[in-house]
């Protein structure tokens, strides 16, 4: 059975390595690729906003409130929290006529170390609205009023609009039943198994309806909406215009769908086992260079994930990352 390793060396030697296990698919589900147990079930995390995202379209509100392409992108995102990302987070609640108080993340300073160094050096704490989540509770909020929901307790399980999401993510991966927890933004997160996972995004990134088709094109018209500055999804995107949407979520898991040169569809997901995201880049991209879909030389922006360098403190370069596609 294979299995991709990415090994960490330092000196000329391997000091460490992290497993992962991945899937390709096509839209039907048949496995094209596999990397290890491609039944492994882990929580989708963040990947799974693409899937949430899409009850903002069908329930009707991304209509009713005139939201754009790049409200979508950010519904649909992990943001870094730089201005762009809160001021279009805004304007979501804004069209939607609610608060932004309503959100139930939590708070953490952006992930954009100079949008967080801003912050500090203006005396403002961060608020909920910095949460990388932010976006995808905008939606979720907005879809509440849409449907005529009361927003309190809008994260329960057992929300209305938390069903309604449910529903759409069973249809599109395929399931009859979903073991749900505790996502660290305290939404429902969704116990799936890779291949499940990489359906999902095969269905999507086909893109035969018109609410698949808006989430892909979104998400890959705006990469910075979907990630940020130096985030891997952003630089993955906007390297392959109109033919990938990429989304990465905690603990070392992701997944893609994409467009061959010969306009053959595939999703592919992937968890490092050890939940490790140094390793999830590259692994995402030997995955892709696998298939056929990346080819050498990859674009400058998606170097620092195919080549890493290892630096010390000195800034002194000390090793490098691999990843190998193993029995």
């Amino acid at each position: 059975m294979k299995s991709l390793i990415t090994q960490v060396t330092r000196s000329g030697h391997v000091e460490s390595f992290h497993v992962g296990y991945g899937v390709i698919v096509d839209p039907a589900g048949n496995i094209v690729r596999a990397y290890g147990d491609t039944e492994y079930l882990t929580y989708v995390r963040s990947s799974a906003k693409p899937l949430q995202g899409m009850a903002v379209l069908r329930s009707g509100a991304y209509d009713n409130f005139s939201f754009t392409p790049q409200e979508l992108a950010v519904i649909c995102s992990s943001h870094s929290g730089e201005p762009v990302h809160t001021e279009t987070v805004s304007q979501i609640f804004s069209k939607a006529g609610i608060s932004p108080d309503l959100l139930a993340c939590g708070i953490h300073p952006p992930i954009h170390r100079e949008s967080a160094q801003a912050l500090q050096n203006a005396g403002i704490a961060p608020q909920q609205i910095h949460n990388n989540c932010s976006g995808k509770h905008s939606g979720m909020l907005a879809t509440c009023v849409q449907l005529g929901h009361d927003p309190q307790d809008y994260l329960n399980p057992d929300h209305p609009v938390q069903q309604y999401i449910y529903s759409i993510v069973k249809e599109y991966t395929s399931s009859d039943q979903i073991h749900r927890g505790v996502d660290g933004c305290s939404a429902p997160v969704f116990h799936l198994s890779l291949q499940k996972v990489a359906r999902a995004f095969a269905r999507i990134s086909q893109q035969e309806n018109q609410e698949s088709r808006q989430i892909f094109q979104a998400m890959n018209g705006d990469p910075h909406l979907v990630g940020g500055e130096g985030r891997f999804d952003t630089a993955l995107m906007e390297s392959y215009p109109e033919r990938l949407m990429s989304k990465g979520g905690a603990e070392a898991v992701s997944a893609a769908g994409f467009i061959m040169p010969d306009g053959q569809v595939y999703g592919l997901a992937v968890k490092v086992l050890d939940g490790n995201y140094r390793a999830i880049g590259q692994m995402v991209l030997k995955m892709l260079e696998d298939i056929g879909f990346v080819k050498e030389p990859l674009s400058e922006k998606l170097m620092k994930w195919w080549q890493p360098e290892l630096k010390n403190h000195a800034k002194r370069i000390i090793g490098t990352t691999k990843t190998l596609i193993v029995e």
